[in-house]
């Protein structure tokens, strides 16, 4: 009686192996896309405000008042105290400094944003 290779039930190594990377890419893709995503629609916030900056309405405080908004539109924990909005009479400065939690699953990683813009005003 002759017997089948493919019946034993044979898995070949390498398909596994490539399937279980797989998922461990998704699963990272799934969580750390979306936080990257939501870092770079703050950071172009940041520079619209920036250079609104040389219109009157745009004072100091609405500009901070509007990066805490959107900080807070993306769940991102940033305190009063870490937002600084200087402005000279040609350029205008913003530091922002706050930490993001990018969860997965068993693990949570940190990453700390210092973001430094400086526009001139003209």
């Amino acid at each position: 009686m002759t017997v089948w290779k493919n019946q034993r039930g044979d898995v070949p190594v390498g398909c596994l192996l490539g399937f279980v990377v797989l998922v461990l890419v998704a699963v990272i893709a799934m969580n750390a896309v979306p936080a990257q995503l939501d870092f770079g629609e703050f950071e172009k916030r940041l520079d619209e405000l920036a250079d609104r900056a040389n219109r009157r309405d745009y004072n100091n405080e609405r500009i901070k008042r509007e990066i805490l908004i959107k900080a807070k539109d993306l769940n991102f924990d940033v305190p009063d105290e870490n937002v600084l909005v200087e402005r000279t009479e040609r350029w205008i400065r913003i530091r922002v400094h706050f930490v993001q939690e990018v969860r997965f699953p068993g693990y949570v990683w940190v990453r700390n944003h210092d973001l430094r813009l400086e526009r001139p005003i003209f």
